[in-house]
């Protein structure tokens, strides 16, 4: 029931421009490639720090797709000598993001539901890096060719930014004893970029328990998007204007706003909760019966697509060093999905308006640890 339950966040989007036909764009050009120097120098009583490396931009898709990528060594001088090199790197492909952390050898998986809502809008986010600027007081100073492009300066009080089309070219902060820069030393704009260019280690993936898969994603905010749509030609008819600032509904008119959002959801829940009952009870007795975990990962995935048919978290179990403890686990955490799910089922097919469903399972449903 966590799905109708989230359908209320949808409030917060009354005022959005729901059916734009413009493409989804983080930068004002197509794609892009740019490799900057990193250097930055601190010093304090007793104590000098010397950073230098290199970093590294690539997007794709107006930045739909963006990878980021810092290498580089920090070494301290003073009362103590130390001397670390540190990578990072961090991607996002339409709301799938991706985090690596390279002293665990893993890489973390989540998604960004803000992307997911500004992709299905398709929102122009292009000159948010200025607009930001400007809302921090920051002057045009002039202008400074890097990389073989002409860049706008725009100075704060601390901080020079050289920005081209919406992308930094040069970020120089200053502070007492501290100066920091990242200059661009080559950039290939509107230009194509080969996908290897967004390789990611071959590390495990460690998969957020609120991530679902880019399908399911998908459904979830177009079916976002048409709540939207059909509690607004509901309010229409009842004299309610969603897009007054100072809207106040009374308790009866938040009711009908629960129930119009949450309409589509639920007749899916009718059409699929009985289907995914069947294929998790199935996919509960063949992990049991599984002898590895290749065969053991098999068993979920008809319980996938049927979660991406409803727009619903996919299942991400732990099929790692699979044994007969790993086994009997797994199996027990798929019985308590059943139990959830057998009581969701039955107040689904009792009541046809979600504040009801959602009155019927609260309580009943086991907390999730």
């Amino acid at each position: 029931m966590k799905k109708i339950i989230l359908l209320l966040s949808l409030l917060s989007f009354f005022a959005l421009q729901l059916h734009a036909k413009s493409v989804f764009k983080r930068y004002p050009i197509k794609s892009g490639m740019i490799l900057y120097d990193i250097n930055i120098t601190g010093t304090s009583t007793g104590l000098t720090t010397q950073t230098v490396g290199i970093s590294r931009l690539v997007f794709d898709d107006w930045g739909a797709k963006e990878l980021r990528e810092d290498d580089y060594t920090e070494v301290q001088q003073g009362d103590f000598d130390d001397k670390r090199t540190r990578r990072t790197m961090s991607m996002m492909d339409y709301g799938t993001i991706y985090t690596v952390d390279f002293d665990e050898n893993v890489t973390y998986q989540t998604r960004d539901r803000n992307i997911d809502m500004a992709i299905a809008q398709g929102a122009d986010m292009s000159n948010e890096s200025l607009e930001i600027l400007k809302d921090m007081n920051a002057t045009n100073i002039g202008t400074e060719t890097i990389a073989g492009y002409t860049c706008d300066i725009w100075q704060t009080k601390d901080q020079s930014i050289c920005i081209y089309k919406g992308i930094p070219l040069k970020i120089t902060v200053t502070a007492p004893g501290f100066i920091s820069s990242r200059t661009a030393q080559a950039a290939i704009l509107d230009k194509a970029i080969s996908n290897s260019e967004f390789t990611l280690p071959g590390f495990a993936v460690m998969v957020d328990k609120g991530y679902t898969s880019n399908l399911s994603a998908s459904v979830n905010t177009a079916d976002y998007m048409a709540a939207i749509d059909d509690l607004q030609q509901k309010m229409k008819t009842m004299g309610v204007n969603l897009n007054d600032a100072n809207i106040s509904l009374t308790k009866e008119q938040e009711i009908v706003v629960i129930n119009t959002l949450g309409a589509r959801y639920l007749a899916k829940q009718k059409r699929l909760l009985p289907k995914l009952m069947v294929v998790l009870k199935g996919a509960r007795d063949c992990i049991n019966h599984s002898e590895n975990a290749n065969a053991a990962s098999d068993c979920i995935k008809p319980v996938n697509r049927i979660s991406e048919e409803l727009g619903d978290q996919t299942s991400h179990y732990d099929f790692s060093n699979w044994d007969k403890g790993k086994r009997e686990t797994t199996v027990k955490d798929i019985d308590k999905e059943i139990k959830d799910l057998n009581v969701t089922i039955d107040c689904v097919k009792k009541y046809n308006k979600t504040t009801d469903v959602i009155e019927c399972t609260e309580g009943s449903l086991e907390p999730k640890i």
